[in-house]
């Protein structure tokens, strides 16, 4: 399952890494945009199976952020 940004900005901070469990609503990603930080929340329990973005990366609406499988 893939894991999107719901809006545009910059990522902030990952809060997981490759081979993680995570819960239901765990927070995954901060994203900063317009000054705010923005979590981005597992929305499935699962484990991480790979992440497309770095901290300071440039993201828009839609791109995935992670994959949890």
């Amino acid at each position: 399952m893939d894991v999107v940004a719901d809006w545009p900005g910059r990522v902030a901070e990952l809060n997981v890494a490759v081979g993680d469990q995570v819960a239901l609503d765990q927070e995954l990603v901060t994203i900063e945009s317009m000054k705010m930080l923005m979590p981005v929340v597992a929305p499935a329990a699962g484990r991480v199976t790979e992440i497309k973005v770095a901290v300071d990366d440039a993201v828009n609406e839609g791109d995935t952020l992670l994959r949890l499988e």
